[in-house]
């Protein structure tokens, strides 16, 4: 026979054993609920992604493609290079990167086969008027239709292979093991949370406790995510990356919002029910009159 004393040791550390999993898997799934509906909103995502446009990664891109066309015109490599760094500066070729990004995510999440790649021509052959001012400007001669002939000679820009899943995307393979990763941490909240209540004197409390500890991790991953938006991009779009990544992790703060006021609701529901049940349960077992029988 376990003493009381040895009884309430075991107790006290099953309760705080299914506390600290029960912490952890609601961390899990905040994580897996906000990284799956930033995966699958496409359309925030590539918003998001918008000023990867003006980032060197996407700018050299486009330059070096622009450098390589025009010295297979003739003009000479350093001039080209000077040439192709001032076209993207020219106010009309902003949008066209622009465009660019938010097909290229559109791609990534394209369950077609076909729409895995990026018809580049399409996007620039209405600009080409635009970016042969910029040569003209830069002081390369070059007239429309050279421009417009060296566009439709692009070939596509394949964002993925056409035989895999889509990178992102409600089909991805990434929104799957997200989903699935929130789907086993609720199964894990449900069965560490139910050890905790079981272990604990005060099951009721211990209820109020569950409710009120995932409410703060919630509302307290939310405040992250602002402020982790505000850390990565604190000037305000002046870092491309810096604030593609703000715009990501600021595009779905609601999300754990919600559920920490949700659950933080049932807690003081839970708590207001309490509150008006106790009273009345100890008047009556307090104030209880005897019942007199008849002789």
């Amino acid at each position: 026979m376990s003493s009381p004393r040895v009884k309430a040791r075991r107790r006290r550390f099953a309760r705080g054993l299914s506390g600290w999993v029960f912490g952890l898997a609601s961390t899990v799934l905040l994580l897996g609920l906000w990284g799956r509906a930033v995966v699958v909103d496409t359309d925030s995502l590539a918003e998001s992604l918008t000023p990867l446009a003006v980032s060197d990664l996407v700018a050299e891109r486009f330059s070096d493609w622009l450098e390589t066309e025009l010295i297979e015109t003739g003009v000479g490599s350093a001039t080209a290079s000077a040439a192709s760094d001032q076209v993207l500066e020219h106010p009309a070729v902003g949008p066209l990167l622009e465009d660019l990004v938010a097909e290229g995510v559109e791609a990534a999440a394209s369950a077609d086969p076909s729409g895995s790649s990026v018809d580049v021509a399409s996007i620039l052959l209405p600009s080409a008027g635009a970016i042969a001012n910029g040569l003209n400007e830069a002081g390369i001669p070059v007239s429309i239709q050279q421009v417009e002939s060296a566009i439709a000679d692009l070939d596509p820009l394949v964002i993925r292979d056409p035989a895999q899943r889509p990178l992102v995307g409600a089909t991805s393979p990434l929104a799957t093991t997200l989903g699935t990763a929130a789907l086993l941490a609720v199964i894990l909240m449900l069965m560490s949370g139910w050890a905790y209540v079981v272990a604990s004197r005060d099951r009721s409390r211990a209820l109020r406790n569950l409710l009120t500890r995932f409410s703060l991790g919630a509302l307290s991953f939310a405040v992250l995510l602002k402020i982790g938006a505000w850390v990565m991009d604190p000037q305000g779009g002046r870092a491309p990356v810096g604030e593609s990544i703000a715009l990501v992790a600021d595009s779905k703060w609601l999300v754990p919002l919600t559920l920490g006021a949700g659950s933080l609701a049932a807690a003081i529901v839970a708590w207001m029910f309490r509150k008006r049940v106790r009273p009345v349960a100890a008047s009556r077992s307090g104030h209880e009159q005897p019942i007199h029988q008849e002789a």
